[in-house]
C-alpha cells in the first residue's frame, strides 16, 4: 500500500512572517508555540503581531535540549492545558520533530515556520527522537505531516551559514543514498517518482547552493537562495512524502544515527556528519577513486565535517568506529541488500578508508578530478 503525506501549502517569500497570521487563522486561533530561544526572537513582533490582528491567541514554550520522549509528553501535557487548536513550530529539526508528535497526538494542525533549512523536518511526516543526551532512540511515524509551511526565505536564506551548509549535503544525500537502489527496484513506479524528485534537487543545489551560501552572508536573497530553500524543504521532503512496504535507502543516515550514541559527535549538525558518512558509502560502494574526490570536493565547498576527527572521533577511534558499525548492522541494515556493508570489518575498514582518501584530498596529496 502507498502512503502520500504533504502539507495543505507550502509558501516561500521573503518577509512572508509578517503576514503569517493570515494564513495561520485558517487553522485555528489558540495556538501553543514551540521554538528555540533564538527563533522566538528572530520572527520578530511582526510575526506576533500579525497573529494578534487576526485574533489568534498564543502561548510561546522554549524548547530545552533534545527532542526526547519526555521533553514531548510535557509539551502535550501543556499544549492540551492552554486548549490549544493548533500547534506553530519555530524553529529548526527539533522544534519540527517534536512539534509534529505534539500535533498529531491531539490531532490538532501543525504549522510549520522554519527559521534555517538545515533539513527538511518542516514538511516530512516522520519525527526523529533522541534521549536526552542526544543519542538516536527512534523514528515515529505521524500521521499527518505540518499542514502549512511559512518559509520566509529571507530569515532562512540570511540565518548562520553553517545550516544551510548542513542542510544543503543532507539533501545531495537524499539522490546518493536512493538512486543506487535502482538496481532491484526498476519497476517500482514510486520508487522512479522519488528518485526523479531527489535528481532535481541534487542538480538545482549542484547549480546554486554554493551562491545562495555566499549571498546570504552578505544579506542577499536571489533567485539562488529561493531555489536552494526549496530544494531542501519541499523538494527533499517531496522524496520522503512517500511511504510503502518496500524501504530504499542507503548507508550514510544508518551512520548518522548511529554516530550519535558516540558522546564526541553530538556537536555537528546531522547534515554535517551526513558528508563524511557519505564518503564512507561511496567507498563502500567501490566507486571510482575519481568519483568519490569529485564529492569530497563538492562537499568541500560547505565547511562540512569530512574526517573522523571532525565529527568528533579522535581518541579510540577503532573502538568507536567498531561501535557505529556493530549499531548500523544490527539496527539500520536495510542498505545491506545492495551488497555491501555486511559486515563490521567491513564497514570499519571502508570508514579509515574514507577518512584517509579525504585527507589525502584536502592536502592535495591526490589533484582534484576534472
Amino acid at each position: 500500500m502507498l502512503n502520500i503525506k504533504t502539507p495543505v501549502n507550502y509558501i516561500n517569500k521573503p518577509d512572508i512572517i509578517g503576514r503569517s497570521g493570515l494564513y495561520i487563522k485558517e487553522y485555528g486561533n489558540q495556538a501553543y508555540i514551540i521554538g528555540g530561544n533564538t527563533s522566538l526572537e528572530i520572527v520578530g513582533t511582526e510575526f506576533y503581531d500579525s497573529l494578534a490582528e487576526y485574533g489568534i491567541t498564543y502561548k510561546k514554550t522554549i524548547l530545552e535540549g533534545h527532542p526526547a520522549l519526555n521533553t514531548i509528553e510535557k509539551h502535550i501535557s501543556d499544549a492540551r492545558e492552554f486548549d490549544a487548536d493548533i500547534i506553530i513550530a519555530i524553529g529548526g529539526g527539533r522544534v519540527h520533530d517534536v512539534s509534529k508528535v505534539v500535533g498529531n497526538s491531539l490531532k490538532i494542525p501543525v504549522i510549520a515556520v522554519p527559521t534555517i533549512a538545515a533539513t527538511c523536518a518542516s514538511w516530512a511526516a516522520v519525527s526523529i527522537i533522541y534521549d536526552e543526551q542526544g543519542a538516536f532512540e527512534a523514528v515515529i511515524p505521524n500521521q499527518y505531516t505540518p499542514k502549512l509551511i511559512l518559509a520566509d526565505t529571507r530569515i532562512i536564506a540570511t540565518a548562520p551559514s553553517r545550516y544551510m551548509n548542513a542542510g544543503i549535503v543532507d539533501t545531495l544525500a537524499k539522490w546518493y543514498e536512493l538512486h543506487p537502489n535502482i538496481s532491484i527496484a526498476a519497476d517500482n513506479i514510486t520508487f522512479h517518482i522519488t528518485d526523479y524528485g531527489a535528481q532535481l534537487a541534487f542538480d538545482i543545489l549542484r547549480e546554486y547552493g554554493k551562491k545562495a551560501v555566499d549571498e546570504g552572508k552578505q544579506g542577499v536573497v536571489t533567485d539562488a537562495a529561493v531555489k536552494t530553500i526549496d530544494a531542501i524543504i519541499y523538494l527533499a521532503g517531496f522524496v520522503g512524502s512517500f511511504t510503502q512496504k518496500e524501504f530504499y535507502g542507503g548507508f550514510a543516515h544508518p551512520f548518522y544515527n548511529a554516530s550519535t550514541r558516540i558522546p564526541g559527535t553530538r556537536k555537528r549538525l546531522h547534515g554535517e556528519k551526513i558528508a563524511f558518512a557519505l564518503i564512507v558509502q561511496l567507498v563502500l560502494e567501490n566507486k571510482q577513486n575519481d568519483y568519490i574526490i569529485d564529492a569530497i570536493n563538492e562537499f568541500k565547498k560547505y565547511e562540512l565535517a569530512l574526517t573522523l576527527e571532525d565529527i568528533g572521533i579522535k581518541e579510540n577511534a577503532e573502538e568507536e568506529v567498531r561501535k557505529i558499525a556493530f549499531d548500523i548492522l544490527n539496527e539500520f541494515s536495510d542498505f545491506s541488500k545492495l551488497g555491501y556493508g555486511n559486515s563490521v570489518a567491513e564497514i570499519v575498514q571502508a570508514t579509515f578508508k574514507a577518512d584517509e582518501l579525504v585527507r589525502k584530498t584536502l592536502s592535495e596529496q591526490i589533484p582534484e578530478a576534472v
